[in-house]
């Protein structure tokens, strides 16, 4: 019966039920049947779960390496020393497979009414799981997953055999959406007033569907010639400068607040939350904001409290010269980092979009970027997997930078922060100006600067190019998806992260999870068939190396 139930559909929570009352509660989910429940209230459900999963999770925070633990809490922190158990694994198996088979229900209701709409949301946000779940554990049940009583012991298909069946559902979803725009009477009222993510709008579906298709492309680029693909699909994907914004109607009330600033930010009575005071951005992501002069670093990035050295003697700040800097991060994997008092935390303008408790808890989720669409072909031309060379590939990473830059223009111009965070004894002085000019205008400056590691025109290798393109990416990506941002790193190796301070044994970065634990127990003989699972060497299938990477300074 355990068997069965870690494959069976699993609503954990019937989040929505229409535009006005989405974060209400109004059924008990243990008592709702598949047959009881509506495509339009699964669609909402499915997209709140993916989208605050999202960013939700601190730990994989850690291995994007945006984020380290603060010094304020204790813990063993195993995705920091790397002692990793299976069971620990459970969450990042057990909530795609879950949503798999919901969605699996959509895309069965979708059929049943002739609604190619539905079906096609539903094939590309399928994809989106077993993406997941084949970056995190390379081989993965596939063509057996989610079937219930039919396939209670599923067979593990191999990465990139998922991969390229991704790629094909990809199409088929692209197809579906252009069947559904060419029903006559085609009506998207109700698909509008469920589908938090793209709000009905089937061209943008469209355009996010190619997006995702591109990300599977680019991923395996480094083991296969996808060229001729990736062409194919370069003008379809999300225009640059286009982003998609998740709301379900957030206000600030507890557990209806934005779901990484009330995690990762404030409460509803405008205190600071736990998850706030957990962890710190890395010492790497505060200074290469810092040192290369990046409008964002006062939005993504708050400022320490206090100057000076750690009262814990956790740090030794007057050695580096950083004693008066405001803007430290934690060096990535020390257990015993300074406190938070002396360490930056996470920006108020990277959670809630400004600097206002009214506003932040209300601010959208977002799902993705068109930068990160830029960034990749960026990558493209300059590889030669699409036409332009050079001077495509310039445009297209300058028009990706500007883009991620533009998006936080509110933030990076609100003078607002000091006052605000006034009132949780933070010195007005602390905060970095606010940009004056618009956020375009802060872009085009930052490219300009006379910096080989951001001004393209002083870059004179394809390899300093592919890494300021990689880094950018991985800096766009900073609590918008810390899953692509490690997933990226691990292909490109950019950018040229540190193991952990505090890693137990291995001198390389983390590769991939343990199977979990209860796939061990309720699936033993497929797991065992995978053979031993190192999480330093048993690679995910795309991922070519994973070298020697030298470990974290500390300021000691």
């Amino acid at each position: 019966m355990k068997r069965i139930l870690s494959y069976m559909i699993v609503l954990s929570g019937l989040l929505f039920a229409s535009c006005s009352d989405w974060l209400d509660i109004n059924k008990d989910p243990n008592n709702a049947l598949k047959s009881d429940v509506s495509k339009d209230l699964l669609l909402s459900y499915v997209e709140n779960t993916m989208n605050r999963a999202q960013t939700s999770s601190s730990d994989i925070h850690f291995m994007a390496q945006h984020l380290s633990k603060s010094g304020d809490y204790s813990g063993a922190y195993p995705f920091l020393t790397g002692l990793i158990q299976a069971q620990q694994s459970d969450t990042y198996w057990d909530t795609p497979y879950q949503l798999i088979a919901n969605l699996r229900t959509i895309r069965a209701k979708a059929i049943e009414d002739n609604d190619p709409g539905y079906e096609a949301i539903a094939i590309a946000l399928t994809v989106q799981n077993f993406q997941k779940l084949v970056d995190i554990f390379n081989n993965v049940p596939y063509t057996e997953a989610a079937l219930g009583v039919e396939s209670t012991s599923p067979t593990y298909d191999k990465g990139d055999y998922i991969y390229d069946r991704l790629i094909e559902e990809c199409e088929t979803a692209a197809a579906k959406i252009d069947e559904a725009l060419a029903l006559p009477g085609y009506s998207t009222t109700k698909l509008a007033a469920s589908d938090i993510t793209c709000h009905g709008n089937l061209q943008q579906w469209k355009r996010y569907i190619y997006t995702i298709e591109l990300g599977l492309l680019m991923r395996i680029s480094n083991i296969r010639d996808v060229s001729a693909q990736v062409t194919a699909i370069k003008d379809k994907v999300l225009n640059i400068e286009e982003n998609i914004n998740a709301n379900p109607g957030y206000y600030k009330e507890t557990d209806k607040m934005n779901p990484t600033y009330q995690s990762f930010g404030f409460t509803s009575v405008n205190a600071v939350a736990s998850g706030h005071q957990q962890v710190r951005p890395t010492a790497f992501l505060v200074d290469f904001l810092k040192y290369n002069n990046d409008p964002r670093l006062r939005v993504y990035i708050e400022p320490r409290k206090q100057l000076g050295e750690d009262l814990k003697n956790n740090s030794n700040y007057t050695k580096y010269g950083l004693e008066n800097d405001y803007y430290i991060g934690v060096p990535y994997g020390q257990m015993s980092p300074p406190d938070c008092n002396h360490s930056a935390g996470i920006g108020m303008g990277i959670l809630g979009g400004s600097s206002s408790f009214t506003t932040g808890p209300q601010n959208p989720l977002t799902v993705k970027s068109g930068a990160e669409a830029g960034f990749f072909l960026a990558e493209a031309a300059l590889r030669g997997l699409i036409p332009g060379g050079d001077d495509e590939a310039k445009r297209y990473y300058e028009a990706a930078v500007v883009s991620a830059i533009s998006r936080y223009e509110k933030a990076i111009q609100d003078d607002g922060y000091a006052a605000t965070l006034k009132t949780l004894n933070f010195p007005e002085e602390a905060f970095a100006p606010a940009i004056t000019v618009s956020g375009e205008q802060a872009a085009k400056d930052y490219l300009a600067q006379g910096n080989s590691a951001v001004n393209w025109d002083l870059m004179t290798t394809t390899e300093q190019k592919l890494e300021a393109i990689h880094t950018q990416k991985w800096i766009t990506l900073y609590f918008v998806s810390p899953y692509e941002a490690w997933s990226e790193q691990r292909r490109s190796d950019y950018p040229r992260l540190t193991r952990s301070a505090s890693i137990a044994n291995g001198n390389k970065l983390i590769a991939r999870f343990h199977y979990p634990d209860k796939e061990r127990i309720l699936n033993g003989d497929r797991v065992k068939a995978e053979g031993e699972i190192d999480i330093y060497e048993s690679l995910v299938f795309w991922d070519k190396k994973n070298d020697y990477a030298p470990e974290t300074p500390v300021y000691e």
